[in-house]
């Protein structure tokens, strides 16, 4: 079988990797296979209790103001099947006909929004949460915003995030663009379940699993704020039909755009809306839409060094989903801030948010602000617990101690003399340093990172529910060997997973 990639030149393929590695890898997938792809009696479990819900909620919308064209179980646990075993999430959409647009003709489209966020709302609380527990009595049930209102509910032991979405073809999408965010989920998911074989779609679990195992899948990813999403994942095998030939073509993908539409990567890099993508995998039912326009460079260099480490002797380890390590640090150039997060905004809210925290960091404490080095070269890296009610900060930096006073420079002494002139007017006390330049010497009120740190934290942290933790006396407590794990993870991120790639990046 011809995959796309093997029309693109200087690609690899599998067969030029050395023969005892490729039976090694086939003997992994094979035992890896076993225990992640879903057994016939959970599918069959989850499919039965979709379509209870999904009769349910079609009852209750029968004849109502809005037309619906379908109600379907979208993503990996949906028509895709590429979901890993224990996976019970149903992402359930009910696709409303364009038709509803017509009245919106000429609108701009934040009324447009707006309008139609109102209608999703009121059909959210009129129609589906009666209905729902009036017959499906729930486990729970939580009314939540993301771009749209959607509804979240617990039926059987299964949980359900139940989404309106407009029945869009790729071809509408090109020429008006998507009404909401999930608009092209359902074209997706459609592209999966007909492009994909049943051995290709054991390769994406398989690529999948390797990517958690690594830390840099989806929004949760370690290096990054995003990792690799499920699509992105399954585009990749629909190119190059193998976990083998990803990884051999992997280091490649900065450099060479996936594209099944053709497209070179002359014609793709002079596009505005993809020029300063990291990389750029196409929407096969979007040619517009950069799938890859997410995923962090920090994700790719560390997953990278993982699909090297595991050519380079494969095991099964490599699939193996464990906690981050949170080792013991004696290095004094690292420090973590732990806090409590009280899930009062959603958890992508907190993550953005904190690595904003830590952009703003750099941008203080790296230098004076006379443009002299402080504290040096920052670098930050931010965690969230899987439960979402603790993270962390971490921070690796230059000189965690600084001398108390510091240069200040001035002109030049080659400088036009009128310069100098009232240079020394202002400060009559400047002298010259070895290679040339006036200066004055300045007092610094604080020389110890943590204690700057510190109060960094008490002068911007304002994101909503999250509280940085506190010592004995009530004070901020960056520690290099902070006493939570979440901390000393944080720190381990840093030490293992970006550090080590920044030169790259």
């Amino acid at each position: 079988m011809a995959y796309p990639f093997t029309r693109l030149e200087g690609m690899k393929t599998e067969a030029g990797l050395d023969p005892a590695i490729r039976e090694t890898i086939a003997t992994i997938k094979s035992q890896v296979l076993q225990r992640v792809r879903p057994a016939k009696e959970e599918i069959t479990r989850l499919a039965m209790v979709t379509k209870r819900v999904s009769e349910a909620l079609g009852a209750a919308l029968d004849g109502g103001p809005v037309t619906v064209d379908f109600i379907e179980p979208q993503g990996s646990t949906g028509i895709k099947q590429t979901q890993l075993a224990g996976d019970s999430d149903v992402d359930l959409f009910i696709g409303l006909n364009p038709g509803l647009l017509e009245q919106y003709k000429g609108m701009l489209k934040k009324q447009v929004r707006e309008s139609i966020k109102n209608i999703f709302t009121k059909s959210i609380n009129d129609v589906l949460i009666p209905a729902i527990k009036e017959k499906l009595h729930p486990q729970s049930i939580m009314f939540s915003y993301a771009e749209h209102p959607y509804l979240t509910v617990v039926v059987d032991g299964v949980k359900f995030d139940i989404v309106f979405c407009f029945h869009l073809t790729s071809e509408y999408i090109e020429r008006e663009d998507i009404v909401t965010a999930m608009d092209r989920t359902p074209l997706h998911s459609k592209f999966v379940r007909d492009n994909l074989t049943d051995a290709q779609k054991d390769e994406v679990r398989l690529l999948k699993v390797f990517f958690k195992a690594s830390y840099v899948y989806g929004d949760k990813s370690a290096p990054g704020p995003m990792g690799f999403i499920g699509y992105g994942l399954e585009i990749l095998i629909h190119f190059f039909g193998t976990i083998e030939n990803v990884m051999a073509n992997f280091s490649r993908l900065p450099d060479q755009p996936i594209d099944i539409f053709g497209r070179t990567k002359k014609e793709l890099r002079s596009m505005p809306r993809f020029d300063n993508d990291f990389l750029i995998i196409i929407d096969p039912t979007d040619r517009n839409r950069n799938v890859g326009s997410s995923t962090e460079a920090r994700c790719f260099y560390h997953a990278q060094q993982v699909i090297a480490d595991f050519l380079k002797a494969p095991k099964t380890q490599f699939f193996d989903i464990k906690p981050i390590p949170d080792p013991q640090n004696d290095d004094p150039h690292f420090f973590a801030v732990v806090f409590d997060n009280a899930r009062e905004v959603h958890y992508t809210i907190v993550r953005d948010k904190l690595y904003h925290l830590g952009n703003l960091a750099e941008k203080k404490l790296e230098r004076e602000q006379t443009g002299e080095e402080r504290f040096g070269t920052m670098t930050s890296a931010i965690l969230l617990a899987k439960d979402e009610k603790q993270a962390a900060i971490a921070f690796h930096v230059k000189n965690p101690s600084i001398p108390a006073t510091f240069h200040q420079l001035g002109p030049a002494r080659t400088e036009p003399k009128a310069r100098i002139k009232t240079y020394l007017q202002k400060h009559p006390d400047a002298k010259v340093d070895d290679k040339g330049f006036y200066f004055i010497e300045r007092q610094r009120n604080i020389t110890n990172f943590k204690d700057a740190l510190t109060k960094f934290l008490k002068a911007e942290i304002d994101i909503k529910g999250l509280s940085p933790l506190k010592d004995a006396a009530g004070f901020y407590d960056p520690s290099s060997n902070p006493g939570l794990p979440i901390g000393r993870q944080a720190i381990h991120v840093l030490k293992a997973m970006v550090l080590p790639h920044m030169k790259q990046s």
